[in-house]
């Protein structure tokens, strides 16, 4: 009489549910981490996001065996996005109106909690695929002002660390309006952007302090938004 061998991996659906399992368990955790840094901050505890996801801090640990590991899956889908937006922005006509819109587009493509504009934001040094795309946002941010500068539509005594003190103000207002009401952190957007405009412009004082220091107040009201 033959004997029954135990499924394999090809008799059917048994063997493939760990796949499935595993599948699922992954995109759990990567909804939970979202969701966990939009509300506690990119500092929260990995078994606080294991425990959002419903599952064990060894089934995480088993996805992502670092903190490191966890930002660039959770972020994968965010860097092609704003990929994409900078490819849009590599060669304008209107420096002055593309500076507007790479902002906007920059804000949509970011979830609440880690929007783009963010010239400086320390998970993004920590993680190195994310930190050279906020290098490549600023020298794309960079390089527009200048434009726009040379084309006479932007003041002149603006530069990139003026810039994202104004984007850091707008961050606030979206945390809060958020998808619920988009129009509002647009409109404070473009007030904030007609400030670059040139025409009878209050003159500046001097900052009295030089570029870390005010890349410095940038991450702190970051963090407070």
């Amino acid at each position: 009489m033959p004997q029954a061998t135990a499924p394999g991996p090809t008799d059917g659906r048994p063997a493939r549910r760990p796949r499935r399992d595993a599948a699922r368990n992954h995109e759990l955790l990567l909804h939970a981490a979202m969701s966990a840094f939009r509300d506690e901050g990119f500092d929260v505890a990995l078994d606080a996001i294991a425990r959002r996801a419903g599952v064990g801090n060894a089934t995480l640990y088993r996805h992502f065996a670092t903190r490191e590991e966890l930002y660039d899956a959770v972020f994968a889908d965010l860097r092609d996005r704003a990929g994409a937006v900078l490819a849009r922005y590599q060669a304008v006509d209107d420096a002055r109106e593309a500076l507007a819109g790479f902002v906007a587009e920059l804000f949509t493509v970011g979830p609440a909690g880690f929007e783009l504009g963010c010239l400086a934001d320390r998970t993004c040094d920590a993680t190195p695929a994310l930190e050279a795309m906020i290098t490549e946002i600023r020298a794309t941010l960079q390089r527009l002002l200048v434009q726009a500068q040379r084309e006479g539509t932007v003041r002149q005594d603006v530069d990139v660390e003026d810039l994202g003190l104004l984007l850091a103000s707008a961050r606030s207002v979206m945390a809060v309006a958020g998808e619920a009401a988009p129009g509002v952190w647009r409109r404070h957007l473009m007030l904030l952007l007609d400030a670059l405009r040139p025409a009878d412009p209050s003159p500046l004082p001097d900052a009295g302090v030089g570029e870390p220091e005010r890349e410095h107040i940038g991450r702190v009201l970051h963090d407070m938004g």
